[in-house]
């Protein structure tokens, strides 16, 4: 059952005969196309799905008549947290917080002006933050993924019915042994291994010639980023990192880390089943018996296509 509001944000009822496409993770964007005889809702409405992630803002409307079809489109509710910057204070360098995690995301979503939709528990989630520095005008919703997953922690995000969104930090469930996602049994499943990924980053900080800083980081064959040299002769792949404006040699290395992760082999899996009990930010794993290709990869994306209250979900991990 899909609840839809009017711009105030006061419930109006159900969607009927409607099609959603969300993406959750990735995009963090939706569009529903329905009849136009059924148009009934307009920029700022808010629909949900009571107990789940589903749902979003309206930010556009569009009306086509040859199609007789109006289409809803916007931001999905990890959408909404993106679209809203973490600023340090005034006369400060960076934004750095302390504390339980919950207690955290509260302070956040009264900092940032989305606490007329969004609520935290009031039980703290027993997930320690120390001195976590974030990025300097950074989205909330990167700085929170970072900030969790320094903690192996994941955001959770629930729709109630009293039409507000629950954010909540909680751990990393490794569910790798209890979803393998195999075709052996006639599942849809894609497999792509990316093996032609960076795994010698060469980062270069401040400094003149052969007084310039100059970190080497290596990935190893389990993808851990180190200073020990993995890969040699024709499998090593090496990029230059320009990070001139650096602070100290140890900011240059954790942007290297970053930026090395992201340039690194990519293993990406991709399986389309009915809703299980996971979350983005899980581990899950995949296995070709064909192949012998097995992954154990964490889950980045949810693709949600809801027609008339069926709903298939397409999850996507390792990207």
């Amino acid at each position: 059952m899909v609840i839809y509001t009017d711009s105030s944000g006061l419930p109006q009822g159900e969607l009927h005969n409607y099609s959603i496409d969300l993406d959750i993770g990735k995009d963090n964007d939706f569009q529903i196309g329905m009849n136009l005889k059924n148009h009934c809702m307009s920029h700022g409405s808010i629909w949900y799905v009571e107990n789940t992630e589903y749902g979003g803002i309206v930010d556009d409307v569009k009306i086509d008549t040859k199609k007789n079809t109006v289409y809803y489109s916007g931001r999905a509710f990890r959408g909404i947290l993106e679209k809203k910057i973490i600023e340090p204070e005034s006369g400060q360098d960076y934004y750095t917080v302390s504390g339980d995690a919950n207690r955290i995301l509260e302070q956040l979503i009264e900092k940032v002006g989305l606490s007329d939709l969004f609520i935290v528990p009031t039980d703290d989630a027993g997930i320690k933050i120390s001195n976590n520095q974030f990025e300097r005008y950074t989205d909330m919703y990167a700085g929170v993924q970072k900030m969790l997953s320094s903690v192996n922690a994941k955001l959770v995000c629930i729709a109630t019915e009293e039409t507000k969104v629950q954010i909540r930090a909680n751990q990393i469930e490794d569910l790798s042994e209890k979803y393998e996602y195999s075709d052996d049994y006639g599942m849809q499943v894609i497999f792509e291994q990316n093996r032609g990924g960076v795994n010698h980053l060469m980062c270069l900080g401040g400094g003149k010639l052969a007084e310039r800083t100059v970190v080497h980081l290596y990935v190893d064959n389990y993808g851990n980023v180190g200073d020990t040299q993995y890969y040699k002769g024709v499998s090593e792949i090496t990029e230059i990192y320009e990070y001139g404006n650096i602070e100290s040699d140890e900011e240059l290395r954790k942007q290297g880390i970053q930026k090395l992760n992201e340039l690194k082999n990519r293993d990406s899996l991709t399986a389309q089943f009915d809703k299980l009990d996971v979350d983005i930010g899980d581990i899950v794993g995949g296995k070709n018996r064909q192949t012998g290709v097995t992954m154990k990869e964490v889950i980045s994306s949810e693709i949600v296509k809801i027609k008339n209250d069926r709903c298939t979900v397409t999850y996507k991990v390792g990207e």
